[in-house]
């Protein structure tokens, strides 16, 4: 399994179709065996599906992302898994074990005045 998180910096970016990074990894099982770093600077929105889609990947994690976005790459049998904002490390991590949903807020704990509404608490 191939997942794609788009990144900023450490960080889950805010918005899929304004990401500079990419972070794929690959996955067997429930570990991660490979990791790829691809910088996102200057693609259009279509060029991150196609990049996508060339690289098989399975998911797709990330923040926000247009509908018509959304509905190309759920065409192209890429599971997106929205509205993700934190840290992509954890948010994988919860992935992998099977705890990730749809809008969560991955930290691990308080941090910068903000609070985990749900996700990985230490």
């Amino acid at each position: 399994m191939k997942i794609a998180i788009p990144t900023f910096g450490t960080r889950i970016s805010p918005r899929f179709d304004h990401a500079p990074g990419c972070a794929l990894f690959d996955i067997e099982g429930d570990k991660i065996t490979g990791s790829t770093q691809l910088s996102c600077t200057g693609w259009r929105d279509i060029e991150r599906v196609s990049k996508l889609v060339d690289a098989k990947v399975d998911v797709l994690i990330c923040g926000a992302l247009p509908n018509f976005l959304l509905g190309i790459l759920t065409n192209n049998g890429i599971r997106v898994i929205p509205w993700i904002a934190g840290n992509t490390a954890e948010a994988l991590s919860l992935f992998l074990q099977g705890r990730l949903e749809q809008g969560m807020v991955v930290c691990s704990g308080r941090k910068r005045g903000l609070r985990c509404r749900r996700g990985i608490t230490k």
